[in-house]
């Protein structure tokens, strides 16, 4: 009978442990508690730390973690507005805004996975297949913002994943926009003629560009020349009257030594070593050449100085 009461006794006590265990949790940093008593939710959601329960299945504790997670490996293939096959990999950020509207949507975090990659592709979907390959592709001037193809995107997947769901999806977005193989090579020819289109487009503006500024450039250095030689001529007048004037006072100062000077300058630029003059003996060009008339010019009045 003592052994029936031990063992009695150990389960009692094995069962008291479990109990005590069971009816206890601990909620990490980084989590958040929901509490259900035989499958409905019983509020507030806890908060970190140690708290207490009734023992399970009549209490059951989910525990929701609320840091921001990455969703990756979203690929997918689709057909786009003007009927090419292109294939798509995308991205999702979320975090659990609402953990009872979670737990009472979706329950596990690997429900959470499955329903937002569907809700992701179905999103891609209606937004890339509303759009020409050629937004994407293309290397002329109309491409498709990326940025704004996932802010489309993330409008599409917000309102679902926060009404339906609990969850706040913080980013979305395109890693991967490209053909299939067997399109490739296509495609790849077609944008290298593309490429080839536009450079010629650029060569062709940048030739009229440069043809531009060169005409203004000649017109420039046209005007700059003619005020240029208009100064010149007005500095050149001016110095010719300048000249005529000191030229002038020069010959009223002494008449005949200025025809004497005149004459000399011409007779240096006629006359030379091997020039042979014949002259009739009432030249005007022999009179300074026989030294006889030539006599020393008159002092002035200034030049006499008076013994003292």
């Amino acid at each position: 009978m003592s052994r029936y009461k031990t063992i009695a006794a150990t389960a009692a006590v094995l069962i008291a442990g479990v109990l005590a265990w069971d009816i206890h949790y601990v909620i990490d940093e980084s989590e958040q508690g929901v509490l259900t008593h035989f499958g409905k939710i019983i509020p507030p959601v806890r908060g970190p730390g140690l708290h207490f329960k009734l023992p399970t299945p009549i209490s059951i504790v989910y525990k929701v973690d609320r840091r921001i997670r990455p969703l990756t490996g979203l690929k997918q293939e689709l057909i786009t507005e003007d009927q090419k096959n292109v294939l798509v990999d995308g991205y999702l950020l979320w975090r659990v805004a609402d953990p009872i509207r979670f737990v009472e949507a979706i329950r596990t975090e690997a429900n959470a996975v499955k329903r937002l990659g569907d809700l992701y592709r179905s999103s891609v979907g209606i937004v890339v297949s509303n759009k020409s390959r050629d937004a994407f592709v293309s290397l002329g001037l109309q491409h498709q913002d990326v940025a704004k193809v996932s802010g489309e995107i993330l409008e599409q997947i917000q309102p679902v994943a926060s009404v339906d769901y609990g969850i706040d999806v913080v980013r979305a977005g395109l890693v991967e926009y490209t053909l299939p193989a067997e399109n490739r090579p296509s495609v790849i020819k077609r944008m290298i003629s593309e490429r080839a289109r536009i450079a010629a487009r650029y060569r062709s503006e940048g030739e009229e560009r440069a043809i531009g500024i060169e005409a203004f450039a000649i017109n420039e250095h046209q005007k700059i020349m003619a005020a240029a030689h208009a100064e010149a001529t007005v500095i050149l007048g001016q110095a010719e009257a300048d000249a005529l004037k000191t030229l002038a006072e020069a010959y009223r100062a002494d008449p005949d030594f200025y025809e004497f000077i005149r004459a000399l300058d011409s007779y240096d630029s006629i006359i030379d070593q091997n020039t042979t003059l014949i002259l009739p003996a009432d030249s005007e060009l022999f009179k300074y050449l026989d030294g006889g008339t030539i006599s020393a010019p008159a002092p002035t009045p200034d030049s006499v100085r008076v013994p003292e």
